[in-house]
């Protein structure tokens, strides 16, 4: 009998010391009834699926093992656009709200995740404001009434003056939290490479944080396709379907410029038509254009390389946002370009409307 109650006691002790401790993520959600519900983890610049339960009545949970305390989860519902992202710091999560309405999402768990929801909250504010002046900038536009129009455009520069100025301070008084990190690379769009590299210089953190890597990858892909480097070679197919490389154009005229573009991006197609009179006025003095579309589809790009009348060199790979000389030169949003001279040294960078045209007049008269 004793040795029985010995044995157990020692295989209770070796299950209990083989469990890894873990925390727990509740998901309550309207409107997400027997849909899938996805828990990823952000590792190696990607999320990956840890574990997958279809919802019932509005709530389901995951066990999830104990890890690095500054990885990023998020929660993807089938169908629905947008994850849900949080921090957990191997802390319990709680998600509560409506999928159809992303502002009713509530996310309560670590500390981290709650400089997240203040940041969020805030930014909020200020995206709200914007939106709304847009539309009344654009019923003032309707109205053909300018005076209203330049009030408006003003304001609009003042709540992005006053959401910049928030997010800097807010960064700022967190380096010492791996969430700066996060905000600082969901907005590195907004800043320039010296200013990403002085606030890089003041966090207080471990430098194998996910999102200190991708910044300083980031940061990296800027310098080395700077103003004043020299380009970066690359091969893609025409719409002929023969191969084009950069270096074939660099040196055949005094400038090149390289657009990055897609047929899906309105602001593209927006500014194709300056591109286009740029081309034409300058082309006969030393002018060309190097096209690289963000496309998917091969009729939708060759239609609307048709329709916007490029008629300069194009090409793509059709990966989309995964276009390897997009990715080779940093571009995360588009329009995007550089401006290359006969040496085949950068000499600038995302030149639009009135701008294009007189960079390249300066230097070709």
């Amino acid at each position: 009998m004793k040795i029985r109650l010995l044995t157990l006691v020692v295989a209770l002790f070796a299950l209990v010391a083989c469990s890894k401790p873990s925390f727990n993520v509740k998901v309550e959600l309207q409107n997400a009834e027997g849909k899938m519900v996805y828990l990823q983890k952000f590792v190696d610049k990607k999320s990956t699926v840890i574990d997958s339960v279809v919802m019932q009545n509005n709530v389901v949970n995951f066990t999830v093992e104990e890890g690095n305390p500054t990885t990023y989860y998020s929660i993807k519902v089938e169908k629905v656009r947008y994850p849900i992202g949080f921090f957990s710091e191997n802390n319990d999560v709680t998600i509560v709200g409506d999928v159809k309405d992303n502002a009713s999402i509530q996310v309560t768990a670590s500390y981290a995740q709650q400089l997240v929801n203040e940041f969020d909250a805030e930014n909020r504010k200020f995206y709200n404001q914007l939106r709304e002046l847009g539309k009344n900038y654009e019923i003032a536009a309707q109205e053909n009434d300018e005076a209203a129009m330049a009030k408006i455009y003003d304001e609009y520069d003042q709540v992005e003056k006053n959401q910049a100025a928030y997010r800097n301070l807010f960064i700022a008084k967190n380096y010492s939290s791996f969430v700066s990190p996060y905000i600082l690379y969901n907005n590195r769009l907004s800043y320039e490479l010296y200013e990403l590299e002085d606030f890089v210089n003041h966090f207080n953190i471990a430098q194998d944080n996910e999102f200190a890597k991708l910044l300083n990858e980031y940061i990296l892909k800027l310098k080395r396709v700077s103003v004043g480097q020299p380009y970066l070679d690359f091969t893609q197919e025409t719409p002929e379907g023969t191969l084009l490389s950069l270096s074939e154009l660099v040196g055949k005229s005094k400038l090149l410029l390289v657009d990055f573009w897609a047929s899906w991006c309105g602001p593209c197609r927006a500014e194709n038509p300056n591109v286009v009179a740029v081309y034409k006025e300058y082309h006969e003095k030393g002018f060309d254009i190097l096209g690289v579309s963000l496309d998917m589809k091969k009729e939708n790009w060759i239609k609307a390389i048709e329709a916007d009348g490029l008629i300069w060199h194009n090409v793509s790979d059709l990966k989309y946002w995964n276009n390897e000389a997009a990715q080779d030169y940093a571009v995360s949003s588009i329009p995007s370009n550089i401006l290359i001279d006969a040496e085949g040294t950068i000499i600038a960078k995302n030149l639009r409307g009135e701008d294009l045209r007189k960079k390249v007049e300066e230097i070709l008269n």
